[in-house]
């Protein structure tokens, strides 16, 4: 019996030292406008993960009916063109397809990813997207077909009218772009993305 409690205490050591490790690597790089800029340099990508927090006036279930009205999502997510459900959502997962425009010379991007509703609460959402194969949107080459390698948005009520949201993004664009301009994109576009949600639902 102790060997069991002293293994089970050491693996909530490891456990404790390995998440304060992990977000002590987080560097804010953007505080602005109530908005704030994280990055994080991974071990196994030249690409930085990007992580975007703020705070907006709308409840929980505002913000939330805005992230999943997917016909008018390319109205404040910026370059996105289109974006559409390819399957209906079963065990809180579904298919989902995005385009994104890109200035010339680039060519567009598009994605074709899983989201799944993996915390369900009265105060709390967490939403996680990665890029998947499907044969429902073959890559025909009409565009590069970017990998979504982790993103997640996280939704926390802190009141009935106040909703907390943050952003984890880390894509792949792929093509020819150099990492250091992916990396740009990385810090920039998720900070855009917050604030147009924020102006969004701020004005409704």
């Amino acid at each position: 019996m102790k060997i069991i409690l002293l293994t089970y205490l050491y693996l909530i050591c490891i456990h404790a030292a390995f998440a304060s490790s992990s977000e002590s690597s987080w560097k804010l790089i953007k505080d602005e406008n109530g908005i704030k800029v994280y990055i994080y340099e991974t071990a196994d990508s030249d690409i930085v993960k990007a992580k975007t927090q703020t705070i907006i006036n709308a409840s929980l279930e505002q913000v939330k009916a805005t992230l999943n009205d997917i016909d008018h999502r390319h109205e404040w997510v910026p370059f996105l063109k289109i974006s559409k459900a390819l399957s209906k959502y079963k065990n809180n997962k579904r298919l989902e397809y995005s385009h994104f425009s890109a200035p010339w010379p680039a060519s567009d991007r598009d994605f074709v990813y899983q989201i799944e509703l993996i915390n369900n609460s009265d105060n709390k959402l967490v939403y996680k997207m990665f890029s998947v194969d499907s044969k429902l949107i073959p890559n025909d080459g009409s565009y590069i077909r970017a990998d979504l390698f982790e993103s997640s948005y996280t939704l926390e009520s802190l009141d009935s009218e106040t909703t907390t949201v943050e952003l984890v993004f880390h894509s792949d664009p792929k093509g020819w772009l150099p990492n250091w301009v992916i990396n740009i994109i990385q810090r920039v576009l998720p900070f855009k993305i917050l604030r147009n949600l924020r102006n969004r639902l701020n004005n409704e």
